[in-house]
């Protein structure tokens, strides 16, 4: 099993906060080369529970589900097709900071079958996950404290 852990302080609270992480029709402006669209809205509208995304990039579109959502505090998702992962669970956590921001703490596990390359091909994608993931908070944290 692979675990990606990545963490981002941002300057505004998670309710503030809660709809930006978890917008998926602009997730696609904070990832290169990415189009992200929605196939089916979830409840409550457009990004809740149930909620399917495509995520276009590099030739492949996966698509992914959300399965848990409690605004303004946590959203986990699952792929359900599209990539050769097994097992796959991403977890977004919003914590409120003494200071009146939020600690992000995003952790994504999943494993690799033997057949598709296995621990080898686990490695890189969870390095590829983990510098892509923390570019795309790290962006949002920017845009946030501009808008602040």
């Amino acid at each position: 099993m692979n675990e990606v852990r990545i963490q981002q302080m941002f300057a505004v609270p998670p309710a503030r906060l809660f709809a930006v992480v978890t917008d998926h029709r602009n997730l696609g402006k904070y990832m290169t080369g990415a189009e992200v669209t929605i196939e089916r809205e979830g409840k409550p509208p457009p990004n809740g529970l149930g909620t399917v995304r495509k995520v276009k990039a590099r030739g492949l579109a996966i698509y992914e589900e959300v399965v848990r959502w409690e605004e303004p505090k946590a959203m986990d998702y699952r792929v359900i097709r599209g990539a050769p992962l097994r097992n796959h669970l991403g977890e977004i956590r919003l914590t409120p900071t003494p200071d009146g921001g939020t600690q992000v703490d995003y952790r994504i596990q999943f494993s690799v079958p033997w057949y598709f390359g296995g621990g080898l091909l686990g490695s890189y994608l969870a390095r590829e996950f983990e510098s892509t993931i923390g570019k795309c908070l790290a962006m949002m944290a920017a845009e946030v404290r501009g808008a602040a």
